[in-house]
């Protein structure tokens, strides 16, 4: 009975844009770790409609990265 529920360790982390290590530094730039494209075939007015949602915040990027990232291991330690 006890096998019932199994409890699973996730061995993957979601970050966002207010999360510190969604960005990505490499001594010189820094970069989002995910973001959005629109396609040029895409039609202007689903492009404007996509555009502010992801303004208003509607829509964020999401970047689902492994927990043992090196990046996001030594952030944590930066942080401490």
């Amino acid at each position: 009975m006890r096998d019932l529920f199994k409890t699973i360790e996730h061995t993957t982390v979601s970050i966002g844009p207010g999360d510190p290590s969604f960005r990505l530094h490499d001594g010189l730039i820094s970069v989002d770790r995910a973001g959005f494209k629109i396609s040029k075939d895409c039609p202007r007015e689903y492009a404007e409609v996509i555009c502010q949602a992801i303004n208003r915040e509607w829509v964020k990027p999401v970047a689902t990265v492994p927990k043992n990232d090196p990046t996001l291991i030594w952030d944590t330690l930066k942080s401490s």
